[in-house]
């Protein structure tokens, strides 16, 4: 059963057969949409209707914290920016297409872990009541952007957050595919540090999701992730062998 989890999966039958890159990325990026986003938001509005708070994360440091308006660009860059990260980084190759499908499981595996702990630790980010406050003087631009996201997402799935967890798999990913090119690495790593503090400067997040959202890469790293390239290389080292 574990050989099986962390080997390829059946799902990912169809990208593979992809003869581009592109067209590998995109059908393997809708089967991650089909399976993710309705796990997310089914959990996210269950929260809301619940309207349950478990443990209550705020610190005075969160309510500090100013709301910061403009910094929802740098927020909503986990959707324009890091999930389309590895159109940019993944390498044309069949390693990388399967590196790439670890990276898809591994957050699968991230957002099912996440969202059950929403559901058994529900907490509302009711600090989102401080951005609501400066609706009047917000840019239309930015309110457009507020309203776009307050629409879609409910305030909880608080922690451990996943705007940060599924941006730094992304991050760690591209890191690993840009090796030899450090200007690259260090500003992917400096992009995601700047992404994860927005969660706090639109008033998305409190301080602790913002901390387990980092930690929790952790143990997927060194219990899915790691053991899954592990198994690649030894394949592809036999493979060579022979």
């Amino acid at each position: 059963m574990r050989e099986k989890f962390l080997d390829i999966w059946p799902i990912w039958n169809f990208p593979n057969a992809r003869k581009t890159s592109f067209g590998f990325l995109l059908s393997m990026a809708a089967i991650d949409v089909l399976i993710l986003a309705p796990v997310y938001l089914i959990t996210n509005h269950l929260m809301g209707w619940w309207g349950t708070t478990v443990l209550d994360p705020t610190t005075s440091l969160d309510l500090a914290i100013p709301f910061m308006a403009w910094t929802v660009v740098i927020y909503l860059s986990l959707f324009y920016f890091f999930y389309p990260l590895p159109l940019m980084s993944m390498p044309g190759n069949k390693r990388g297409r399967q590196e790439a499908l670890i990276m898809s499981q591994s957050l699968i595996v991230l957002f099912v872990v996440s969202n059950i702990w929403f559901v058994i630790c529900p907490a509302e980010i009711h600090i989102r009541s401080q951005a609501l406050e400066n609706v009047d003087t917000m840019h239309p631009v930015f309110l457009a952007m507020f309203e776009g996201l307050w629409f879609m997402d409910e305030p909880y799935n608080a922690w451990p957050s996943l705007h940060v967890s599924s941006a730094l798999l992304f991050t760690l990913f591209a890191i690993r595919w840009w090796k030899g090119k450090p200007m690259r690495q260090w500003a992917i790593g400096i992009w995601w540090v700047l992404m994860s503090f927005s969660i706090l400067t639109t008033k998305q997040h409190f301080i602790l999701d913002m901390i387990t959202g980092a930690l929790i890469i952790v143990p997927l790293w060194k219990w899915q992730i790691q053991p899954s390239l592990d198994r690649l290389e030894r394949g592809s080292i036999d493979e060579a062998a022979a």
